[in-house]
């Protein structure tokens, strides 16, 4: 291995903190994503069954207990739910956006490395090339012909390199990219079924109070 490394000359350098910040990033993103994943519906069941009941409070501290997107996004509805609906879908969008931002952490290097890698690689082709030519001129002359596949060697070890280090973080950028795809549409439904639990609260509260008055009005007429 090595041996390897030295014979692709010295493009490996960079090939070498390119692999190890991409391994670094997808063991980091693997463990985030597994800790944010959760059931959006059971958790969504808990929650609607709160506001049917009108427990605000322990919808709230349900979210406040839960780790994940969405019970963030529900949360910070909630917090807000007194203020009315215009600033509670505003603080459900804030805090998807947050989300959404913390969950695409890295991608974007990741599809950076997987960019950049190959043209390293085909930059030290390039040079290990150069090299193998300026050794068939230097044989012409009674060079050693030795220097010439050193030279191919450098070229192909460099293009493999670029190959071995793009592949990987291509795949786990679109891997990624895939599970926050995921997330977001996780957010988005649960938004929309917290709303409508969160408007049937308004209009039961409303009916009860329309209610009351009645009541207190024919009881007054009597």
């Amino acid at each position: 291995m090595v041996e390897i490394f030295r014979a692709g000359g010295f493009v490996m350098y960079p090939m070498v903190l390119l692999s190890i910040l991409t391994m670094a990033i997808g063991i980091e993103r693997i463990i985030y994503l597994r800790k944010a994943r959760m059931d959006a519906g059971s958790f969504m069941g808990v929650i609607n069954g709160f506001l049917e009941r009108n427990s605000l409070d322990e919808a709230y501290k349900h979210c406040e207990s839960t780790s994940g997107p969405v019970a963030t996004i529900i949360k910070a509805g909630l917090k807000n739910q007194r203020r009315g609906r215009a600033e509670v879908i505003r603080s459900i969008e804030d805090a998807g956006a947050l989300e959404v931002a913390q969950l695409e952490k890295g991608i974007l290097i990741l599809q950076t490395i997987s960019k950049i890698a190959p043209l390293i690689g085909l930059f030290g082709t390039v040079t290990g090339m150069i090299a193998s030519f300026r050794a068939i001129g230097a044989t012409a002359g009674g060079g050693n012909p030795a220097s010439v596949a050193t030279g191919i060697s450098e070229a192909l070890i460099a293009t493999a390199s670029g190959l071995v280090v793009a592949i990987p973080a291509y795949f786990l950028s679109f891997y990624f990219l895939d599970r926050v795809n995921r997330f977001m549409l996780d957010m988005q439904k649960s938004s929309i079924k917290f709303l409508d639990g969160l408007g049937d609260l308004e209009e039961n509260v409303a009916e009860r109070s329309q209610r009351l008055d009645t009541i207190g009005g024919d009881y007054l007429e009597v």
